[in-house]
């Protein structure tokens, strides 16, 4: 219920464009019932349309709110490794998003689940570079990557089966994953390197 109220809230000029076309929708109903079958009149074209246009509409809005308001974005994950000037060779994770659609992602974190303790862990540095990863910004047709590497990840469980999914999140509240069972691949691997 309180996804349903978040929702609303997040979305009240869609919900209330919803809401009128429904009403405005079930009186052109009406109109077109009462105007051509309950009178012995000839038939009215305008309820027709009317009905007929305010359906479409009601589709309309529905696929404008999906294709305006979420992105497209494709998550993936592989092994990546890096010369650091000053620490040397590097192993770590590389995390990228490729943006698909046609407007902007802005990603409000990047973290995992530990499903067990009921947390998350965020990542907020770039692994190779230590730059934070504040206010992420992906143009349309364009990607973002960053690396994860043994220095996020201190702190954090050692057992790879305690993660679950990695979830990239917008700031409009979409998430889209890498399924827990590719994490836990790559964690295992990054353990295992000696940088």
């Amino acid at each position: 219920m309180s996804d349903f109220i978040d929702f609303i809230k997040e979305n009240a000029r869609f919900v209330l464009a919803i809401i009128a076309n429904v009403i405005a929708l079930c009186v052109s109903i009406w109109w077109l019932i009462d105007s051509n079958w309950k009178s012995g009149s000839d038939l009215e074209i305008e309820p027709i349309v009317s009905t007929v246009a305010l359906t479409a509409t009601l589709l309309g809005l529905n696929f404008v709110n999906d294709k305006l308001s979420k992105p497209n974005l494709k998550v993936s994950m592989s092994m990546a490794m890096a010369q650091h000037p000053t620490k040397g060779l590097m192993h770590g994770i590389s995390v990228t998003v490729e943006n698909h659609s046609i407007i902007k992602a802005f990603v409000k974190y990047f973290q995992v689940e530990i499903p067990e303790k009921k947390q998350v862990m965020q990542f907020l540095y770039e692994g190779f570079t230590g730059q934070p990863l504040s206010k992420v910004i992906v143009e349309p047709g364009q990607s973002f990557s960053f690396n994860i590497v043994k220095e996020n990840m201190s702190g954090a469980p050692t057992d790879k089966y305690e993660y679950g999914d990695f979830v990239v999140s917008t700031d409009l509240g979409y998430k889209f994953s890498i399924p827990a069972k590719v994490f836990r691949e790559h964690f295992s691997t990054l353990m295992k390197c000696k940088t």
